[in-house]
C-alpha cells in the first residue's frame, strides 16, 4: 500500500469522537506526557508508562484507566487518549506515533502544555493585587454614594452633568460587555481555520494566532514528509482527517488552491495563518528528506518564538490594569466631588 492510501485508510479506522467533559486539564497533560516521554526513555513500555502514571498519581488520573485498556488491545496512543486530548493534539500525536517521532513529540506537547500552564499561573498571580485594589475601589465607591453623599441636603439635586458621566460609563461598560459576548458566541460557531483568520486581522492576537498555526502545520507537514508522502498528497490525506481539526480544513483549502493552478509558494504567502518562511523553504525545492528537516526545525523556532511572544504579552498585563485602576480612580473623585461642590455651591448662595 503506497502511503496516501495508508494514511487515508488509517484516518479512516479512527473515528474521532471527542467527549470533551473527560478532557484533561492543560496541567495534567502536561505531566502526563512529560512523565511518558520520561519513562519511555527509560526502557518502559508505553502501556506500563500509562500504568505507572495511572497507578502512582492516584486519583488525578483514574480516568485514564480506560486509556490502559485499549492499548492492551493493540490501539496507539492517540487512538487510546482521543477522548481526553484535544483534536489537533490528537492529529499530532497520530503523525508522530506512526512515524517513530513519538517520544520527541511526548516532550514537546509536555513543554507546550507546561508552557501554558505556567503562563496561566502567571497570569493569576498578576491579576491578583490589582483585582484586590480595584474590588476595593468600586466599594469605596458604594460606600460613599450610600452612606455618605445622601448626608448632605443638597446631594440629591446633584448635576445632570455627575450622573451623565455616570450613565456614560455605565453605558460603555455595557455596549463593551455585550459586544465581547456575542463577538466571543460568532467566533465559536466558526470553523477553527475561519476563526484564526479573522482572530490573525487582530492586533497582537494576530501575531500569535500565525505563529501558532505555522508551528503546528510546519511540524505536521514536516513529519509527513519524512513519512515518505509529498506535498500534494499530504493535502489530500488530510481531507481524511476530522473535519473539525485544522490540519484537515487547511489541507482542503491549500488543496483546492493548487487545483486552481496556484503555485504552492503564492499559496502560503496568500494565507493570513502561515508565515512568508514556509514559501521560502518550499520555494527552494529541496529533497523531501531535507525539507522535511527544515520543516520540523522551522516549527522549533516558531515554538520558541510563540513562548517569547505570550512571555511579552503577560507582561503587558499588570500596567494596563493599573490603567484600569487609575481610570476608576479618577471616575470615583469626579462622582464623589462634583456633587459635593455644586451641594456647597447652592449652600453659599
Amino acid at each position: 500500500m503506497n502511503p496516501k492510501a495508508y494514511w487515508a485508510a488509517l484516518v479512516r479506522a479512527w473515528p474521532l469522537v471527542s467527549n470533551e467533559t473527560q478532557r484533561l486539564t492543560i496541567k495534567q497533560q502536561a505531566f502526563l506526557f512529560e512523565t511518558l516521554a520520561d519513562l519511555i526513555n527509560n526502557g518502559f513500555s508505553l502501556q506500563a508508562a500509562m500504568r505507572f502514571v495511572v497507578d502512582v498519581q492516584g486519583r488525578q488520573f483514574k480516568l485514564l484507566a480506560p486509556v490502559i485498556t485499549s492499548l492492551a488491545n493493540g490501539a496507539s496512543l492517540a487512538a487510546a487518549l482521543q477522548d481526553y486530548v484535544a483534536i489537533d493534539l490528537y492529529y499530532q500525536l497520530l503523525i508522530a506515533e506512526e512515524h517513530g517521532e513519538l517520544t520527541t513529540t511526548l516532550i514537546q506537547a509536555g513543554q507546550l502544555m507546561r508552557t501554558k500552564a505556567t503562563q496561566q499561573q502567571q497570569i493569576r498571580r498578576l491579576l491578583q493585587y490589582p483585582m484586590v485594589l480595584l474590588v476595593l475601589l468600586v466599594g469605596t465607591l458604594v460606600m460613599v454614594k450610600t452612606a455618605i453623599l445622601p448626608n448632605f441636603d443638597q446631594a440629591l439635586t446633584a448635576p445632570a452633568q455627575s450622573m451623565s458621566w455616570q450613565l456614560i460609563l455605565g453605558s460603555l461598560a455595557t455596549i463593551i460587555g455585550l459586544g465581547g459576548l456575542l463577538v466571543g458566541g460568532q467566533l465559536k460557531r466558526l470553523p477553527v481555520r475561519e476563526r484564526y483568520q479573522y482572530l490573525v486581522r487582530w492586533p497582537i492576537v494576530g501575531a500569535l494566532i500565525r505563529t501558532y498555526c505555522g508551528y503546528y502545520l510546519a511540524l505536521n507537514a514536516g513529519m509527513l514528509l519524512s513519512g515518505g508522502l509529498g506535498l500534494r498528497a499530504i493535502c489530500e490525506v488530510s481531507r481524511h482527517f476530522h473535519v473539525q481539526s485544522l490540519i484537515q480544513q487547511q489541507g482542503v483549502a491549500v488543496e483546492q488552491a493548487l487545483m486552481n493552478g496556484q503555485a504552492l509558494p503564492e499559496i502560503i504567502r496568500d494565507d493570513r495563518l502561515l508565515p512568508n518562511e514556509l514559501a521560502v523553504l518550499v520555494g527552494k525545492q529541496s529533497p523531501t528528506s531535507q525539507l522535511s528537516k527544515e520543516l520540523i526545525y522551522f516549527a522549533t523556532l516558531q515554538y520558541d518564538r510563540l513562548v517569547r511572544d505570550l512571555n511579552r504579552l503577560i507582561s503587558w498585563i499588570q500596567p494596563l490594569m493599573f490603567m484600569i485602576i487609575a481610570i476608576v480612580i479618577v471616575g470615583t473623585y469626579l462622582s464623589i466631588l462634583l456633587p459635593m461642590y455644586h451641594s456647597m455651591g447652592e449652600l453659599v448662595k
